[in-house]
């Protein structure tokens, strides 16, 4: 029997490490895909809907270097994956979007039909229907061009006609990992210049610092420097938090600002401006960018930007900086001063934002990865929880979308089964992602823990209306029991109303042999102090 081309598309994923694939399966060739991949020993996992399948797809290309894959059926499952594509998009993640199309012989269908590639056109990097003379090279090319920084989506639509044939003969080459450019020299020239001349440096380390090679060219450089470090949210634990030259988080706010302000150079090492908030750069300090790539919008004017292999452009840099520029007091300071800030807000009901963060560091079991939400819960989280592994806190930052963490934390537990996994996430994005709870149990889940800012609110919003003076109205949700509906999905679920109950609940909830949910009334009150303090 001649080998099919959806059997070579299985194969291609499984040489390029694909272990599993996520999604929400049609009846045409879906079915197939799910066969083909068993055959090669991918695993499908169902999920409840498509876009936490992308979402969990994007998250387990970030943590195990393979592409992501996210499987739809036509139409409304297509279109329902949107949001998941544009996060793997914006948040850099290598992904294969395979949804079914119609047959040649459904001309005169219009039900469930529109042009779902020009939906997906302005979030994907190339599109295909394995249409042409040889489909495994052009299956190899949309990998390579998926993982071609900057790394992002790919979409092929499926055709049974057209998979369930023979793959035409002759052999096709699989072509090698797309290669970082040499780093320009004059480029390299300008950075010395600017570093050479600098005494107190600050690097602000980017989500492409989270790569392979590159988080330990980061810890090099910055100990032959003596620099402190900053780190965007998406590279939290490229460089490691309890390390005495880590300050915290950047988020471009008043947390940062003092130590920013003292430098007299900036290196963003593998940042990307898609992280940054969309207020222009306020820093005086020249500025060099170590990146992958060039970027589409130039976010500043940098002195000097350098593109290639971090781990090369850092090899080049190393020796341009003396240490002894900052103190080890100066760093410790600010580092002190920013956790004060993140511990900002009392809570006159319930738990207050950063008890509870305090309480889940104290808690959790050695090694732990967190998945984190949008909403105000992330400042204190970013902030205090110690990450010791690049990917250590997975979150959408480009995207910055809600409903990510607990998808996040399932692709997480399914990639690295025996290491923890935490999921803090507000009440609002749990409600966008809910069912995904059953997904959780249903693919084996275990050392899972949720933990839910229960403030019955959208709290961040919240605080920017109450900034602009406007009445307040519209943030407000009924009380929801995410604890009962945890134990409804099979989860172990905990209710935490006073600080006293917290310990013990999140105690049994790491203890606990299956998945556990930890639902705890925060009161929002605090981060209306909170946040001017972190963000200004």
């Amino acid at each position: 029997m001649s080998e099919t081309i959806i059997e070579a598309l299985a194969a291609r994923l499984a040489a390029h490490g694909v272990c599993r694939f996520f999604g929400v399966p049609g009846g045409d060739c879906s079915l197939d895909l799910i066969e083909a991949a068993a055959r090669h020993g991918i695993e499908f996992v169902v999920t409840r809907t498509e876009t936490a399948g992308a979402i969990m797809a994007a998250a387990t290309a970030q943590l195990t270097g393979a592409p992501g894959v996210l499987m739809t059926t036509r139409g409304p499952g297509l279109a329902n994956a949107v949001n998941g594509i544009a996060a793997a998009k914006l948040d850099r993640a290598p992904l294969l979007v395979l949804a079914d199309g119609h047959e040649p012989h459904q001309a005169h269908a219009s039900h469930q039909r529109f042009d779902q590639a020009a939906v997906v056109r302005p979030l994907v990097k190339a599109e295909s229907w394995l249409a042409e003379a040889d489909p495994a090279a052009e299956i190899e090319q949309l990998i390579a061009i998926a993982r071609t920084p900057p790394q992002g989506p790919v979409y092929v639509e499926l055709v049974g006609q057209r998979i369930r044939a023979p793959l035409p003969a002759g052999a096709t080459a699989t072509p090698p990992p797309p290669a970082a450019p040499a780093p320009a020299p004059a480029a390299v020239a300008a950075a010395e210049a600017v570093l050479r001349a600098s005494r107190r440096p600050v690097i602000i380390a980017g989500l492409q610092a989270a790569e392979p090679g590159a988080a330990a060219a980061l810890r090099r450089l910055a100990r032959a420097w003596g620099a402190p470090v900053l780190a965007t949210y998406m590279a939290k634990g490229a460089f490691p938090d309890t390390d005495p030259l880590a300050v915290g988080p950047f988020i471009a706010g008043a947390a940062e600002d003092a130590l920013l302000r003292s430098a007299d150079a900036i290196l963003l090492f593998g940042a990307d401006p898609i992280e940054f908030l969309p207020t222009p750069w306020r820093y005086k300090a020249p500025t060099v960018m170590l990146t992958t790539h060039a970027f589409d919008r130039e976010f500043h004017p940098w002195v000097a930007e350098v593109v290639g292999s971090l781990t090369d452009s850092a090899g080049l840099l190393e020796a341009t900086v003396k240490p002894g520029g900052w103190s080890a007091g100066e760093i410790a300071a600010q580092r002190a001063a920013m956790q004060a800030a993140a511990r900002t807000g009392t809570a006159a009901r319930g738990v207050s934002p950063h008890a509870l963060v305090d309480a889940v560091v104290a808690a959790a079991p050695d090694g732990a990865r967190i998945a984190v939400d949008a909403g105000a819960h992330m400042l204190p989280v970013m902030a205090l929880w110690p990450s010791e592994l690049p990917h250590g806190a997975l979150i959408s930052r480009g995207l910055a979308t809600m409903g990510g963490a607990l998808p996040s934390a399932i692709a997480a537990s399914l990639a690295e089964p025996e290491r923890p996994v935490v999921a803090f996430t507000g009440d609002g994005g749990l409600m966008m992602c809910l069912a995904e709870l059953a997904t959780a149990v249903q693919a084996g889940c275990r050392k899972l823990v949720v933990v839910v800012f229960n403030d019955a609110a959208m709290a961040m919003i919240e605080v920017k209306q109450r900034r602009r003076q406007f009445p307040a109205r519209g943030m407000d949700y009924d009380t929801a029991d995410f604890a009962a509906a945890a134990a409804a999905f099979g989860w172990r679920g905990f209710s935490v109303a006073a600080p006293e109950q917290l310990a013990g609940a999140l105690q049994q909830a790491f203890a606990a042999d299956r998945p556990a949910l930890v639902d705890v009334t925060v009161d929002r009150e605090a981060y209306h102090s909170l946040l001017p303090a972190l963000r200004g």
